[in-house]
């Protein structure tokens, strides 16, 4: 399945806490991204989206990204 190309400067703060909260858990693999769906109930666009542009929603969203446990 082609992934949806999703503008990465609408991803929400809750969206990227969702997906924040399923890396720093360290339950699965980031790249199974069928898995970070699941978890966080993000499409895999959107997964796709903060993956690519993390470095920039942390600048954006500051005061989400945790210390992995």
């Amino acid at each position: 399945m082609a992934k949806t190309e999703v503008d990465w400067t609408k991803i929400t703060r809750q969206e990227f806490q969702a997906y924040e909260a399923v890396r720093a858990s360290g339950v699965t693999n980031m790249w199974a991204t069928q898995l970070v769906g699941k978890f966080s109930r993000l499409d895999q666009g959107t997964i796709f989206a903060i993956m690519e542009h993390y470095s920039d929603l942390n600048i954006k969203y500051p005061g989400i990204r945790k210390e992995r446990r």
